[in-house]
């Protein structure tokens, strides 16, 4: 993401346009750039926009030109599968260091450098998956630039170092802290630069190199990474049992005859973490409804509003369906049921593969 990038809405993502009275993006806009229209669909400025991506980290509904979250995920792997480190950083950190001397330019950084506009833009999801892959993730970050950042102002380093700090008490893991940004290596950088080591040494370390290269001793280091790999490959198999439907199917007792389930890009990274280590369920605490079944008189009403169809009725009886992994804790089936059956509740993430009512 750089200056280049716009910042779109996508508004089957948001919940506002909905019904509901949620105002997390504006709240979380350093410049004030996010109003909303007629039909509450959020409404940016591209004029006082900073292109900072606060808003992707914030919510679902916002989403790059240029890079998209899940474009950053799989980057990252790739990163993680060369057996390198990720390190994470800003482009204020960037501007800072080529001023300071330390690296020259931005696109003579390391391919293991991914630079955000600001770290914001990065969910707690986003760093629980990371971690939850054994990713090697650290930040390189100066907190004293973000005093002074015009692109995130007062919003940037609450917001990232609270999204990390939720990620490492989920998974019991640390994101490190790296106090420089890496090149490109280049092998044969050294025989322009005769003053500290003599041509004869430089010769000796590139055919070293080489060697290394080819014999596949390099590929050999990465073995615990490509082991990995392969154990990641097989856990996909798993998360195929998750069944995630967001296909449509006919259902008779639907509006228009059809139910379409949508999983929230914020959900999904969660419930990959969660497959990959089933342990950090239990420390993370999630809002979501709850049906007093005894109250219910399956009026459906919660399904006709549930935006992402957490709520639907079963093809086959017309009965009430909840499946908890979809909700979103929105609150507009509580303000729908006519019977006031429906709460929002905090309940352990791993309750999330509970059986659906």
């Amino acid at each position: 993401m750089d200056d280049s990038n716009t910042i779109l809405v996508l508004q089957d993502y948001c919940i506002r346009m909905r019904g509901a009275s949620c105002e997390r993006c504006s709240l979380a806009c350093p410049h004030a750039a996010i109003t909303y229209a007629e039909n509450e669909r959020p409404t940016i400025n591209l004029d006082t926009c900073s292109n900072c991506g606060i808003c992707l980290g914030i919510c679902d509904a916002f989403t790059s030109t240029r890079v998209t979250m899940i474009d950053l995920h799989a980057r990252m792997r790739r990163i993680a599968l060369r057996g390198e480190e990720v390190i994470i950083t800003c482009g204020v950190y960037v501007d800072a260091a080529i001023e300071a001397g330390s690296i020259t330019a931005a696109d003579e950084l390391a391919h293991n450098v991914v630079v955000l506009p600001c770290i914001a833009a990065l969910s707690p999801e986003f760093w629980t998956v990371l971690l939850s892959e054994d990713l090697t993730v650290s930040v390189a970050c100066d907190l004293g630039l973000c005093d002074v950042c015009t692109r995130a102002p007062g919003m940037g380093e609450p917001l990232f170092t609270h999204a990390i700090a939720e990620a490492e008490r989920w998974c019991s893991t640390a994101v490190g802290f790296s106090e420089y940004l890496p090149e490109k290596e280049n092998l044969v950088r050294g025989l322009a630069n005769t003053e500290s080591v003599d041509r004869r040494s430089v010769f000796t370390n590139l055919a070293s190199d080489v060697s290394d290269i080819t014999s596949g001793r390099r590929r050999l280091r990465n073995s615990e990474t490509l082991q990995k790999f392969y154990e990641q490959k097989e856990r996909a198999r798993a998360r195929a049992q998750l069944q995630l439907n967001d296909v449509g199917h006919l259902n008779n007792f639907a509006p228009l005859g059809r139910v379409k389930q949508t999983m929230w890009p914020k959900r999904q990274l969660l419930l990959e973490a969660l497959d990959r280590k089933p342990e950090i369920g239990t420390r993370i605490t999630l809002a979501i409804s709850e049906t007093d079944l005894d109250m219910c008189t399956n009026d459906l009403a919660c399904t006709r509003v549930c935006p992402s169809s957490a709520r639907y009725p079963d093809p086959s009886t017309g009965q009430l369906v909840y499946d908890p992994r979809y909700c979103i804790a929105c609150d507009l089936c509580v303000g729908a049921c006519p019977q006031k059956a429906i709460t929002i509740v905090e309940k352990p993430a791993s309750s999330l593969h509970d059986d659906t009512e």
